[in-house]
């Protein structure tokens, strides 16, 4: 296949190998080639491996503190070494409340490095969602979106404080959302 403009950008590099299969096959025209260039630029110069943070992260903390719903939360996520692009890449997980609610989900996640031990990480899932005797949120289909401040240890595991929010976006009429306070570890 030869180069015939921004319009193939993609999929040149696609079936050359320089893209991943997912994300960017829905790219056409003038979008293509920056989001090539921009995958091809954040693998030359990333921090260590998404291979090398793959795996559990075990968490547990405290859903719609200071409201009347608060209860604890106890969680486990997989985190896979496929790096998509941009170092997103797929996450799978669930967690429990101890008013016997729970959420199954899967979704995107990004990890950034702030020098040799400290990291932002980011994510952004789709679920589904029962209530329990917890909180009704509106629905079964719920988005979850959340942010960590995490450090590296000297045995390889690393633990992060995190903010996440779990809401319907509007999908249903009722839409009250919940935010969970979580401390999460992982190896």
């Amino acid at each position: 296949m030869r180069y015939r403009g921004p319009r193939n950008v993609a999929r040149v590099l696609l079936f050359s190998g320089w893209l991943p299969p997912l994300g960017l096959l829905a790219l056409s025209g003038s979008a293509a080639a920056p989001a090539a260039f921009a995958c091809s630029a954040a693998a030359e110069h990333a921090g260590p491996s998404r291979a090398d943070e793959s795996g559990l992260i075990v968490s547990t903390g405290v859903t719609d503190f200071g409201k009347d719903h608060e209860t604890v939360e106890v969680g486990i996520e997989h985190r896979f070494a496929t790096d998509w692009c941009l170092g997103l890449g797929p996450h799978v997980g669930a967690f429990v409340t101890s008013d016997e609610s729970f959420y199954l989900y899967a979704g995107t996640d990004k990890r950034i490095h702030l020098g040799r031990s400290w990291f932002i990480e980011s994510g952004t899932s789709v679920g589904f969602y029962e209530k329990g005797d917890g909180k009704d949120i509106g629905g079964e289909l719920e988005f979850r979106t959340g942010i960590a401040v995490g450090r590296r240890l000297r045995n390889g595991s690393r633990v992060s404080f995190g903010f996440f929010h779990m809401s319907n976006s509007s999908y249903y009429r009722r839409n009250p959302g919940m935010n969970s306070l979580l401390l999460r570890w992982s190896r």
